[in-house]
């Protein structure tokens, strides 16, 4: 299991170092087959006790786990997002046994496909202006529209771009605000 530390607008110790090996060796009994571990903590302002934002990102197979926790004190972020992690990794292989008692295909192979919507301006302001903040590339593999949403939910996010296993033609579901899900797709 690689284990990666990045701090942004601040320096890890090794104190924070160690506390994250220590917690992090842990999950291999939860989910084994991890093959990657990353946490990114990022201080978004000067001031020493502002708050912190801790994402901790969890890649097996080909499958990604991932959530975020803020906090002023890096140790107690780390805590809570393992805390949120094990929920993850629990509905994951709910997920997954549900799956197969059902009848379907469980795919361990689930793809990782993460996109960032675009930052909003304020009202008035020229479009020209707006700048893209993040840019993330991913790789895309063929899966079902019913696997797609289930990565989608693992992410936590609100949407998901992946490749269509039917027709190979690039896909995004999406939450609506009702609690269902919508797919947009390219009209040929």
């Amino acid at each position: 299991m690689e284990l990666t530390i990045q701090g942004h607008g601040m320096e890890m110790g090794e104190g924070f170092e160690n506390f994250v090996r220590r917690k992090t060796a842990r999950l291999a009994r939860y989910l084994p087959g991890i093959e990657e571990v990353r946490i990114e903590v990022t201080k978004h302002s000067a001031k020493g006790d502002a708050d912190k934002e801790l994402e901790l990102t969890i890649r097996r197979h080909r499958t990604l786990l991932r959530v975020e926790e803020r906090n002023s004190d890096p140790f107690a972020a780390m805590d809570a997002a393992l805390d949120k992690m094990y929920q993850r990794i629990a509905r994951y292989k709910g997920r997954r046994i549900d799956r197969r008692h059902a009848g379907g295909v469980a795919n361990e192979d689930a793809e990782l496909a993460e996109a960032e919507a675009l930052p909003s301006g304020a009202e008035g302001e020229d479009v020209l202006e707006q700048r893209v903040v993040r840019v993330k590339n991913f790789t895309t593999v063929p899966m079902s529209t019913d696997e797609a949403i289930e990565q989608m939910e693992l992410l936590g996010h609100d949407f998901f771009v992946f490749m269509h296993a039917d027709d190979g033609n690039v896909k995004v579901v999406y939450r609506r605000k009702t609690g269902n899900y919508g797919l947009l797709q390219p009209e040929k």
